[in-house]
């Protein structure tokens, strides 16, 4: 009976050391790691939301971009953190879903090492063919791509990036031989792409939407499971006959395991409102993303299910990081 009362006493002092804790923090500044380059997708969502985050916590949001490995050294680096709330990262599809199925061992354990706050955007990917095939219809393009065969090219932001895997899905939905041309990210690639040494490219909607508005480049399908309002006349993978072909960029925030409840909790909550808030919904959905906000729990099931689709598609097309 007396171990029974230690034990009730011991659980009362820890939660009401947490909720202590959780109303005197934070304390100090936070850091957000991201783990791609200044300038990218992830990074200008990030950088939103910490100025945000700041003005909600009364603390400095500092970002520390820390690429290479396809996200793997930026998720390392969060995952050697203090439980504390005071590191965030911003995961994105390949941080924590292909990345355990591309690489042969990780610095890191995408579930044991992180606990999650919140999704923020989704982005899906879109079918874009080189300027070379300015009037073809999509039957056209495919028609063109399989006369060509391994002649034919696609590029991407590198090896086991999302642009890659959604081109090999694409390649083996299609029957098309198409030699896959790895970049050191989507700029380069795009750069290519518009002087007509590529084919055809697989890059998320806002990183061409400015293209494609332009005219430079066209969509020629949505790999999405709906069409996108940011270009409502171009069809989904589905409508054209190829159902399952589906590829999109996500990314979601996410502090270190073992933090207490009390802190994920206000950090969810904060999260979930700078994200939601009309300031930050308008400037990324007309660039292109989904905003989507969920709960640390749906987070969670959506990477489980993520990392078991990817890690089957990765399994099935014999695809590893180099």
């Amino acid at each position: 009976m007396k171990i029974f009362r230690m034990a009730i006493a011991g659980a009362i002092l820890a939660v009401s050391a947490g909720v202590a804790m959780a109303q005197d923090w934070p304390t100090k500044p936070l850091r957000i790691v991201v783990p791609f380059p200044a300038g990218g997708s992830a990074d200008t969502q990030t950088r939103v939301i910490a100025d945000e985050l700041s003005k909600a916590l009364g603390q400095a949001v500092v970002i520390e971009n820390k690429p290479g490995a396809g996200g793997n050294i930026g998720a390392a680096e969060a995952a050697r953190a203090q439980p504390d709330g005071y590191t965030l990262f911003m995961a994105t599809t390949g941080t924590h879903a292909s990345n355990v199925s591309l690489y042969d061992k990780l610095p890191y354990d995408p579930v044991k090492d992180f606990a999650p706050l919140t999704m923020v955007t989704i982005y899906p990917q879109v079918v874009v063919p080189s300027p070379k095939m300015k009037d073809a219809s999509f039957k056209d393009m495919i028609a063109q791509l399989k006369a060509a065969g391994d002649k034919s090219n696609f590029g991407s932001s590198g090896t086991g990036s999302p642009t890659h895997l959604g081109g090999e899905l694409f390649k083996r939905a299609t029957g098309t031989q198409m030699v896959h041309v790895p970049y050191r990210g989507q700029g380069p690639a795009l750069n290519d792409m518009l002087g007509g040494q590529l084919d055809v490219m697989f890059p998320s909607i806002s990183d061409v939407l400015s293209f494609l508005q332009s005219g430079k480049l066209r969509a020629i399908a949505v790999m999405n499971d709906k069409r996108l309002k940011q270009i409502p006349d171009v069809p989904t993978m589905a409508e054209l006959g190829y159902p399952g072909v589906t590829s999109s960029i996500w990314t979601g925030l996410y502090t270190k395991a073992g933090t207490p409840q009390p802190v994920i909790d206000r950090l969810h909550k904060e999260l979930v409102t700078i994200v939601n808030s009309p300031a930050f919904k308008d400037k990324f959905e007309a660039l292109g993303f989904e905003v989507r906000t969920s709960t640390p729990q749906e987070l969670a099931q959506f990477t489980e299910a993520e990392t078991k689709r990817w890690g089957d598609i990765i399994k099935s097309l014999n695809i590893k990081a180099q």
